[in-house]
């Protein structure tokens, strides 16, 4: 298979992946937020939000450089079974550790003792994520096991939620039934592996352990500073509103995180043609980045003004009357609708392509201070709470991006590496 035909199957498979993460979401996402009411909603989302912090540390950035050991070892079958298991290894420590400092906080804070049982279910969910090593296939470029496996857990997700969400005292539910679908295609994908690429499990020494630390520090660094103007944003408007507002800004959140979600499948289809690119000829692979850069934005810019023009329609056709309160927030942060799907192209593809995610600390750090300024600064002047926190984060996204392009086009094009 040619590597423009296997780039367009790639695609394709991801975009079917996508496509469900994208059709389900719109089936149950309405569904939720009318059955629970949008104040149950907002309660789960500062829950989600809470607990992307000890997500994040048990991720630790080896999804990107996971992927890239991968994509770089696919002949040795001894390589990728070390790759696999000192990866996996890494995370069961991490988790271990997670475990206890989130503990630690839901039973020694009065706001989140009082839902406990919520955020210890919501944390369950990162077991059901590390045990689905989406990274091994994209590194292996064989991305119909990720749509089987990824469809298969949106349709179980599904009927769960119609079976068992009819009140809004079933809100424990919705996090239960995440973890649950998980955790089962990530047993079943484990299985895939050994079956398809005779890869297995093995113990790992430790100083398998201590290179995939080393060598995820930077993402993970970099993606800690990022959490602080995203899932950070969220947490604060949950600590100084209420549950209610906290859903408003959290229903507009989630519908422009489902439309970036449609790039996805491209960044994840790209990324390891781009390494690939990069390890050939570093001249080809800027010219497929530029080729591409102005494709993603033309599409993201068509894609915004329809759902900003259409905005008001579309919430009460989806959402009911009562989501009417969301629009005025939806409006602002549907501008991360052009930065945030090129924002994940220069980074977590062309920039970690080219090795350069060393710059990622510096960069996410130094947005993560504006963001934290411009909240604290004008925070307590307005009423109008999450309009602040959706002002402040699309600032921040947009110097994030712009940062990437700097430094792509100063360590990259300038310099001619």
């Amino acid at each position: 298979m040619n590597d423009r035909k296997k780039l367009i199957n790639n695609f394709l498979s991801l975009f079917i992946v996508q496509g469900s993460n994208y059709i389900i979401p719109l089936i149950t996402f309405p569904y939720i937020v009318q059955v629970l009411g949008i104040e149950k909603f907002g309660l789960l989302a500062f829950a989600t939000a809470f607990i992307a912090y000890p997500t994040l540390l048990v991720i630790y950035g080896l999804d990107l450089s996971g992927a890239r050991e991968v994509a770089s070892a696919k002949e040795s079958k001894r390589r990728l079974s070390i790759i696999l298991s000192s990866i996996l290894m890494a995370r069961f420590i991490l988790t271990l550790l997670a475990a206890g400092i989130t503990f630690l906080i839901v039973f020694s804070v009065e706001k989140f003792a009082k839902e406990w049982l919520l955020y210890l279910v919501t944390f369950a969910s990162i077991i059901g994520t590390i045990s689905f090593p989406i990274w091994f296939f994209q590194g292996m470029e064989r991305m119909k096991f990720i749509t089987y496996l990824s469809i298969a857990s949106r349709i179980l997700y599904l009927i769960g939620i119609f079976t068992l969400v009819h009140t809004e005292e079933d809100y424990l539910y919705v996090p239960l039934l995440n973890f649950a679908t998980l955790l089962f295609v990530g047993i079943i994908s484990l299985i895939v592996i050994k079956k398809e690429f005779g890869v297995s499990l093995v113990i790992p020494r430790l100083k398998y352990i201590k290179l995939q630390y080393i060598k995820g520090w930077y993402l993970f660094v970099s993606h800690l500073a990022i959490n602080l103007f995203t899932s950070f944003n969220m947490l604060v408007l949950g600590l100084v509103s209420s549950d209610l507002i906290v859903g408003y800004y959290a229903l507009a959140e989630k519908v422009v995180k489902i439309i970036t979600s449609l790039f996805k499948p491209l960044h994840q289809a790209l990324f390891p043609h781009v390494v690939q690119l990069v390890k050939s000829s570093k001249e080809s692979a800027k010219s497929f980045v530029r080729k591409i850069s102005w494709y993603m934005l033309a599409v993201s810019i068509v894609i915004w003004a329809l759902f900003f023009f259409l905005s008001e329609t579309v919430f009460i056709l989806v959402f009911g009357k009562d989501a009417l309160n969301s629009i005025p927030v939806f409006n602002l942060l549907s501008l991360l609708i052009i930065i945030m799907p090129f924002a994940a192209w220069v980074y977590n593809v062309v920039l970690v392509s080219f090795k350069l995610e060393k710059y990622f600390i510096k960069i996410f750090s130094i947005v993560a201070v504006i963001n934290a300024v411009v909240i604290i600064v004008l925070l307590p002047w307005f009423e109008a709470k999450e309009n602040i926190i959706a002002l402040s984060l699309v600032l921040s996204e947009s110097i994030s991006l712009l940062f990437g392009i700097y430094f792509y086009r100063t360590k990259v094009l300038n310099r001619g590496i």
